[in-house]
């Protein structure tokens, strides 16, 4: 779909001016199609080389005090490991993201902090290590009479059991 120069200026939400530079500047080149002396431009393949062409650093405003900042960061790095703004952008879009994701899985109750997980596993072995220590002191003097050792691996199961179940209830 062929669009004059305001329409294409309209659809990218730009002035029409700004697209008139572009493409005498040649950014929009194989896009442009000459119809007498007026120009159009292919809408596809025009937003898709404004996209390649144009940087994210001309599309949005960044703050003085931001560029400074980043120009100090880059100043003494190697060339090739001075990161693309285009990527760097992406990626610290990405870890926003993936902190709200975060926070909603936090304030839903669907995610804990290790700290929490730690403490808790921490009390239930606590406990469990505590009913197996005192487990003698409560089986003995039922052992003590008994001398039939199916009676006493079943009061013995029975007591280890009985112990499992309770941190099965407590977690």
């Amino acid at each position: 779909m062929l669009l004059s120069i305001t329409d294409f200026a309209k659809v990218k939400g730009l002035s029409r001016q700004r697209i008139s530079k572009a493409v005498q500047m040649g950014k929009l080149e194989g896009a442009v199609v000459n119809r007498g002396k007026k120009k159009f431009i292919d809408k596809d393949l025009g937003l898709e080389l404004w996209d390649k062409t144009t940087p994210i650093a001309h599309k949005v405003n960044i703050p003085t005090q931001t560029r400074e900042e980043l120009k100090k960061q880059v100043q003494d790095m190697p060339a090739d490991q001075i990161p693309d703004f285009n990527i760097s952008r992406a990626k610290n879009e990405f870890y926003k993201a993936e902190l709200a994701r975060i926070q909603v899985l936090q304030q839903k109750k669907e995610l804990i902090s290790a700290k929490e997980v730690e403490k808790k596993s921490f009390e239930l072995a606590v406990g469990i290590r505590e009913a197996f220590l005192t487990l003698p002191d409560r089986v003995s003097n039922l052992f003590a009479s008994e001398t039939d050792a199916t009676a006493i691996d079943g009061v013995l199961r029975k007591e280890i059991h009985s112990c499992l179940e309770s941190f099965v209830e407590a977690a």
